[in-house]
């Protein structure tokens, strides 16, 4: 049950949007920018990341969405497993030192060192590498207080079709339902 009683018992994050438009437009842009446009990393790599960086914030709700939109598209479920919780060795080994920086962005950001940058770059990711790894470490910081901060919990069956929504239709589709239902 969320905090707010102005959310109903089931409240999703679009139920939160939908009180804040603005942040809402705001955030989906962003959303839609770093999780889809070009980048060293496939769109389900990134949703990976998103589910790694929600599975050590503990947040239920985040990581079952992220999930299910990586597996959506094309992510197996196996390496999925393996990112969230053996990060140290998920199913393609050039995503450790990713993983790491990212664990360590996540946990304790003062402690990040020009050796975890190395590491990513001797593991043959480019510089564009080490910025996404922090834009998705810090959006989905920010993506999963803003759920936990709401109380917002969500369920198994809307993990698999919210997950399925952002892998067919991204972000900008999440922006134009909520247009479509604030109207």
């Amino acid at each position: 049950m969320p905090f707010l009683t102005s959310l109903p018992d089931d409240a999703t994050l679009l139920d939160l949007f939908k009180q804040h438009p603005q942040v809402a437009s705001a955030l989906l842009t962003l959303n839609e920018t770093i999780m889809r446009y070009p980048s060293p990393f496939s769109p389900a790599e990134r949703e990976a990341i998103a589910a790694y960086v929600s599975t050590i914030n503990e947040c239920r709700y985040c990581r079952g969405v992220h999930t299910n939109a990586a597996i959506k598209l094309g992510e197996t479920a196996e390496n999925l497993a393996a990112i969230c919780e053996r990060p140290q060795h998920p199913g393609d080994p050039r995503l450790a030192p990713i993983l790491a920086y990212v664990g360590k962005l996540t946990n304790s950001p003062a402690s990040v060192s020009q050796g975890d940058v190395h590491n990513i770059l001797n593991a043959g990711w480019n510089e564009d590498a080490v910025s996404y790894a922090a834009f998705v470490a810090a959006l989905y910081a920010f993506m999963n207080r803003l759920v936990e901060g709401h109380g917002i919990l969500g369920a198994e069956e809307y993990y698999r079709v919210a997950g399925k929504r952002l892998a067919e239709d991204g972000y900008q589709g999440l922006a134009s339902i909520f247009e479509t239902s604030s109207d």
